[in-house]
């Protein structure tokens, strides 16, 4: 009998994501700091195994949570390496939406690459909080040196909103 997945780490992709996004006044840096070693609870309609192709899917309104951290999306698929079930890659598709406190981005798919250290939101890319905006086509967070990436497609521009905090007018 396999043990079953160690902290698939799901939403560690999504807090970082959220934590490490250019909004507000602030500079980028993982002011809510995820705790990626508490419990992953994942519910969806219905979960195929897939021993051979060392994959999980969930499939069905799936919704992930970690400590203070939720993501949604109709799909996911955990992909995973032998002996030990380390977790390779996570995909979420189509239409995801990530929440973390006051944060929410949203995008066509998210991709989780453990190895690299990085997630890559691609696809109508949202982040939002309060009243600051960013968009763009693709975001790409690099989780060890807190700097993040944004872009659009060829001839396309990033958009952000800045709302200024307090001070006089």
């Amino acid at each position: 009998m396999k043990k079953p997945m160690r902290g698939v780490n799901l939403l560690a992709f999504c807090c970082w994501l959220l934590a490490a996004a250019p909004l507000g006044a602030e500079p980028p840096s993982l002011v809510d700091k995820h705790d990626s070693k508490q419990p992953v609870h994942i519910t969806s309609q219905q979960l195929q195994a897939d021993g051979v192709l060392n994959r999980v899917r969930f499939i069905g309104e799936v919704e992930a949570r970690q400590g203070n951290v939720v993501i949604t999306a109709p799909e996911m698929v955990l992909y995973f390496q032998e002996p030990n079930r380390e977790i390779e890659r996570i995909e979420a598709f189509p239409g995801v939406r990530v929440v973390q406190g006051g944060r929410t981005a949203t995008g066509d798919k998210g991709v989780y690459f453990a190895k690299e250290g990085k997630i890559v939101l691609t696809g109508s890319v949202q982040v939002r909080k309060g009243e600051d905006s960013l968009d763009g086509d693709e975001i790409v967070i690099f989780l060890d040196g807190e700097k993040s990436v944004v872009s659009s497609k060829e001839g396309g521009r990033v958009k952000a909103v800045f709302h200024p905090k307090g001070g006089p007018p």
